[in-house]
C-alpha cells in the first residue's frame, strides 16, 4: 500500500515545479502517493498524467519572513490543510521546506504534542567526511529550552537514529564551546550532569568536530545554537568548495589537475552536499512532520520525500509515542 504524503510546494526559494519535480522522482521509486499541497494553476502543468499525485489547491500560503504567530491565524495556507490531512488519516505524512516557525506552530496547533513530551525537536542529520551522517537534535523548533526539554530531544533522537537509520546503539553528545564539563552556560552545564547518568553519554562536543571526526552519532542543542550550528557548517562547506573549484579554473596547469583529481573531488564534494541529507523530522508531535531545506532543489526534495517514506514506514510517530508517551 502506498504511503501518503503531502508535500508543500509553496513559500521557498525555489519555484514550485522545482520542488514537484523531485517529488515526483521519489514517487517513482519508492510506493508513494503524493498529495502537493500549492496552487493548483502552478502545479498541474508539471504532472504527467501517470503521475502517482494529486493537488491540494491551496491560493494561501505562509511567507519565509511571516511570525509563527500570524502565520497561525492565516486560514486556508498550504502547511496548515496539509497538516489538517494527517490529522484526519487521510495522510500519513506531512513535509515543508517552507517557514519553519510557521510549520513547528502550525503541527503543534493541529497535532498537538505527544503525552508526557514538553517540547518538540528537529533532527537534523548532517553530512560528515567520515561518510556518514550525523544528527542534530534540536535545529530549531525549540529557541529557548531547558534541561529537560534536551533529555526528552536525547531520547526521541535516540529512537529516529534507532528505528530510522539502524544505528543499534547511537552514541550522544551535547553541544559545547569545550569538551571540558565546566565549559557551557548554564543550560549546557546543567544538561551534562543530568546526561552524565545515561550508558549512551559520550560528553560535550564541538561543533569544529562534527564534520571532520564525527565522534558521536547524535549532537544535542538547544534550538537556536543548532540552527546556527547547521547554517555555520552549510556555509563554511560551501564557501570552501566554491573557493576550491574557483582556484582549479585560474589556470591552464589547474584546469589540467582539475581533470585528473574529477573522481576525487566528486566523491568528496558528494559527502558533504547537504541535499543528500535532506528531510528532518519534528519529534514530539501526534504525527509524522518532516522540514526540509527552504533552499531545496529538486535532487534535495527527492532525497526528502525519500526520508519521509522511510519514517512513516518506520512508523516512527507511534514508536516515539508508545517508548516515550507517559505522565507530565
Amino acid at each position: 500500500m502506498a504511503i501518503r504524503i503531502v508535500v508543500d510546494v509553496m513559500g521557498v526559494d525555489h519555484p514550485p515545479e522545482e520542488l514537484v519535480t523531485g517529488a515526483l522522482a521519489a514517487a517513482e521509486r519508492l510506493p508513494i502517493h503524493l498529495i502537493l499541497a500549492g496552487r493548483r494553476r502552478l502545479i498541474e502543468p508539471h504532472l504527467p498524467k501517470d503521475a502517482h499525485a494529486e493537488v491540494l489547491d491551496c491560493e494561501e500560503f505562509v511567507p519565509q519572513d511571516a511570525p509563527p504567530v500570524r502565520a497561525i491565524r492565516m486560514k486556508g495556507t498550504s502547511i496548515l490543510r496539509g497538516l489538517e490531512l494527517v490529522a484526519q488519516g487521510k495522510a500519513e505524512a506531512f513535509l515543508s521546506p517552507g517557514n519553519t516557525g510557521a510549520v513547528v506552530a502550525a503541527a503543534l496547533l493541529v497535532l498537538g504534542r505527544i503525552p508526557g513530551i514538553k517540547r518538540p525537536g528537529i533532527c537534523a542529520s548532517i553530512p560528515t567526511l567520515k561518510g556518514k551522517e550525523l544528527l542534530l537534535i534540536d535545529a530549531g523548533a525549540t529557541a529557548d529550552p531547558k534541561p529537560e526539554h534536551l533529555l526528552q530531544f536525547a531520547d526521541m533522537g535516540r529512537l529516529y537514529a534507532q528505528e530510522v537509520l539502524g544505528i543499534p546503539e547511537p552514541r550522544i553528545g551535547l553541544l559545547s564551546i569545550g569538551e571540558e564539563t565546566i565549559k557551557g552556560d548554564k543550560l549546557v552545564r546543567t544538561t551534562h550532569r543530568l546526561l552524565s547518568e545515561r550508558p549512551d553519554f559520550v560528553g560535550n562536543v564541538e561543533p569544529h568536530a562534527l564534520l571532520t571526526q564525527r565522534p558521536v552519532d547524535i549532537v544535542v542543542s538547544g534550538g537556536f545554537a543548532g540552527n546556527l550550528t547547521i547554517k555555520a557548517l552549510e556555509g563554511g562547506a560551501e564557501a570552501t568548495w566554491s573557493a576550491f573549484r574557483d582556484e582549479l579554473r585560474g589556470s591552464i596547469r589547474s584546469r589540467a589537475g582539475a581533470t585528473l583529481l574529477r573522481p576525487t573531488l566528486r566523491n568528496l564534494f558528494r559527502k558533504v552536499r547537504y541535499d543528500r541529507y535532506n528531510g528532518a523530522p519534528l519529534l514530539g508531535v501526534q504525527g509524522l512532520v518532516m522540514v526540509a531545506h527552504g533552499r531545496s532543489s529538486p535532487s534535495a526534495m527527492e532525497a526528502a520525500v525519500e526520508r519521509t517514506f522511510w519514517a512513516a514506514k518506520a512508523e516512527l510517530v507511534g514508536r516515539v509515542t508508545s517508548k516515550l508517551s507517559h505522565g507530565a
